[in-house]
């Protein structure tokens, strides 16, 4: 891979950026994954600081080897984790990568989270490693379908009992978005130009 996707870009958003993650933002990260409103409709264990150490840690290797992974939501000025974006997985192979985010919950409908995936899902298709994204959703999560929908994604089915989330199985759903339908979906958005005469 270039060494771009080894050393993630800034980009910046309305009033906050996707930047690398830091082991500074352990603290921040685990301040708003402790809400259980957060983590609630999510397939998060009990979240505990070591735990999200070693996550910061994780994602911070895989950008390191060449894999794409996840950035940092920070505010523009105090530079304040507020949440995360990116994939969870991803499959140089079969060219798809597993779409997962989180947030805390004073930023919920701002938009800031709307604004991430599509900086993310741009700048990804742009790199020309993958050609589909997907993303699973529990079945109940009905905020994160409208993101999921909004941002272009199609339900594809339902995985009954697919993870366990604190010890309770659940059903999720899972949500795809290819590289072509994102790209025709750009020049449906794009305005029409004039015809010249």
């Amino acid at each position: 891979m270039a060494d771009e996707t080894r050393h993630p870009p800034t980009i910046d958003l309305q009033g906050a950026r996707l930047r690398p993650l830091r082991m500074s933002d352990a603290a921040a990260f685990y301040a708003y994954l402790r809400d259980p409103a957060v983590t609630e409709l999510t397939s998060y264990p009990v979240v505990s600081l070591p735990m999200v150490e070693a996550m910061i840690e994780r994602y911070l290797r895989r950008w390191a080897e060449g894999e794409l992974s996840k950035w940092g939501i920070a505010l523009q000025h105090e530079d304040q984790l507020v949440g995360t974006c990116g994939f969870n997985e991803w499959s140089k192979v079969h060219r798809w990568a597993e779409l997962a985010y989180d947030l805390a919950q004073a930023h919920w409908g701002t938009g800031r989270m709307r604004q991430a995936v599509d900086a993310v899902l741009q700048w990804t298709y742009q790199q020309d490693q993958i050609d589909r994204v997907h993303a699973y959703v529990r079945v109940d999560n009905r905020r994160s379908e409208r993101l999921l929908q909004r941002s272009g994604f199609v339900r594809e089915g339902c995985l009954r009992r697919y993870r366990i989330a604190r010890g309770q199985p659940h059903d999720f759903y899972i949500y795809g978005l290819l590289r072509s339908d994102w790209e025709a979906a750009r020049l449906d958005s794009e305005p029409t130009k004039p015809a010249s005469r």
